[in-house]
């Protein structure tokens, strides 16, 4: 009797049977920190084609399986620390780790445009800035101060205010706390001549229209090295210089001939920037 049992027992071991899987080794994982649709790859083995990963009370598919490595996408989950372990059919891992999920810190792609002349107006002083993993309630910072924006998408329009010429920065913070890193934005103060053109033309003086960026109403013309100053009621056959807009400069010129002659132009601001000389053949 104890002889057929025995047998029989050795009949049933032999006999096909479903598979028994074996438990997963989990050794290690990496990153260990990741935002959401990030690719995490989990080292360890053997894993078979039904190894699944639980995360937090999430049970994961993985993207890939190899015999040693798996990998899968981070779940879209708040940030904070889920368990994470391997189930292959009814075995678990033996090791448990957490895994942090963190939202990635807002970017600024681009600033658009990067540089604004000192004294545009209204609609051209405004910059879009080009970002990515804006939260709702993303904040821009101008120089670490607080600047309302009107958000597109991921795109984010301000209105620059008065700023003192150089570079300054911007920044984008998150509700969490998360700040992007700093972009540089130029107000650009010097100032340049681009064109001189005639304009009215009287018995005894004419007049010189300068074209150009960056002039203020106190801008000073130097002609050949002479400084000519803003036109004040009163002055009577002085050379004088009246300002129209930030483009535009008109130079009322007594010349001593109607021969022409070399002239050199050049525009100094109150802050001591300087354009390039304009030269041109005028009497």
């Amino acid at each position: 009797m104890i002889r057929i049992s025995f047998f029989l027992w050795i009949i049933l071991i032999l006999l096909p049977g479903p598979a028994l899987a074996l438990a997963p080794e989990l050794t290690g994982v990496f990153p260990a920190v990741a935002s959401p649709g990030s690719p995490v790859s989990i080292i360890g083995g053997p894993f078979e084609q039904q190894v699944r990963v639980v995360f937090g009370d999430l049970t994961l598919q993985p993207a890939n399986i190899t015999q040693k490595r798996i990998t899968f996408s981070v779940p879209e989950l708040p940030e904070g620390d889920y368990l994470l372990f391997l189930q292959q059919g009814q075995e678990k891992s033996a090791h448990s780790l957490f895994f942090r999920v963190a939202l990635p810190a807002p970017g600024i792609v681009s600033l658009v445009p990067s540089k604004i002349e000192a004294c545009v107006t209204g609609s051209q002083r405004q910059v879009t800035i080009q970002g990515r993993d804006i939260l709702p309630g993303v904040q821009v910072l101008l120089d670490g101060v607080a600047l309302a924006a009107d958000r597109d998408d991921d795109s984010l329009v301000i209105t620059l205010p008065e700023l003192t010429p150089g570079m300054h920065q911007v920044q984008l913070v998150n509700p969490n706390g998360k700040y992007s890193l700093p972009v540089a934005l130029l107000i650009d103060a010097l100032p340049e001549i681009q064109n001189v053109s005639r304009g009215e033309e009287n018995v005894n003086y004419y007049e010189l229209r300068i074209s150009g960026r960056n002039f203020f109403h106190n801008s000073t013309l130097m002609v050949n090295g002479q400084p000519i100053t803003p036109f004040y009621p009163g002055s009577l056959k002085v050379d004088s210089l009246s300002f129209l807009d930030c483009n535009t400069l008109i130079y009322k010129r007594y010349p001593p001939s109607s021969q022409p002659t070399q002239l050199t132009l050049q525009i100094v601001n109150p802050d001591g920037r300087e354009s390039a000389v304009y030269s041109l053949s005028a009497p």
